[in-house]
């Protein structure tokens, strides 16, 4: 599977849930705006999700996909007086995901609020220290989050407001490596990478895509304004 995101458009290739738009000037925000004040963008969460499902492992022969994605995001605080809330999430899913109940603000949209479990792979730029993260951790940092709200791995980010970052997501199925780079617009690189055996916690096939929540009274900006995606599945060999 491989398909690239120049810019975004309205014309059914995702699949937008909750609190999820295309602008038209070609940039996927979620939530839809909150830099206004707009009661909805309190305690709101927004998903897209490329609409074909990608086969990530094979049960007849045991293989299972590689993948890069790589996407450039932004965060704007509303104001710098607003602690910034939550965070932006790219995961896989089994296909038929939706958002979860009691799952904005620190759950970021994929955990289910009422005990920080679900299943997925996920990648995520949370921008709040939650009581569930290590003391270590600053407001803002990175982790890898595997069926649990608590991560595998997390390290900080210095993340600056308003700064277009890209991050990149490597899956080497031949080591069961998942490796992360992120690079600020001001040069900064941050890195994180986890160990994930990928056939041992999703299904054959996944759906896969972003998740953003705003908390309360807090608001924040995500807008993802290009991403591409490319997976490769070694086929089974023909019989001679």
């Amino acid at each position: 599977v491989s398909f690239n995101y120049t810019e975004f458009k309205d014309d059914g290739s995702l699949i937008l849930q909750g609190d999820a738009k295309i602008w038209t000037d070609g940039r996927l925000a979620m939530p839809t705006d909150p830099l206004v004040n707009n009661p909805k963008t309190t305690r709101s969460a927004g998903r897209a999700l490329y609409a074909t499902p990608v086969p990530i492992w094979d049960s007849a022969t045991g293989n299972v996909a590689s993948f890069v994605t790589s996407f450039n995001f932004l965060f704007v605080i509303r104001e710098l007086k607003y602690t910034p809330t939550d965070g932006l999430v790219f995961f896989l899913a089994p296909v038929g995901t939706e958002i979860p109940s009691g799952s904005t603000g620190g759950f970021l949209g994929i955990f289910d609020g009422s005990n920080g479990f679900n299943q997925f792979v996920a990648v995520e730029f949370d921008s709040y220290h939650n009581i569930w993260d290590p003391k270590s951790l600053r407001s803002s940092h990175v982790g890898i989050d595997v069926n649990s709200i608590m991560s595998l791995k997390a390290v900080n980010w210095n993340r600056v407001s308003g700064s277009l970052e890209k991050a990149t997501i490597i899956y080497d199925s031949q080591t069961n490596i998942l490796s992360v780079v992120m690079t600020s617009q001001n040069g900064q690189i941050t890195t994180i990478y986890g160990t994930i055996d990928l056939k041992t916690v999703l299904p054959e096939k996944v759906s896969v895509g972003f998740s953003a929540t705003t908390g309360n009274p807090e608001r924040e900006k995500h807008d993802i304004y290009s991403w591409s995606f490319t997976s490769t599945l070694k086929e089974p060999e023909e019989q001679a």
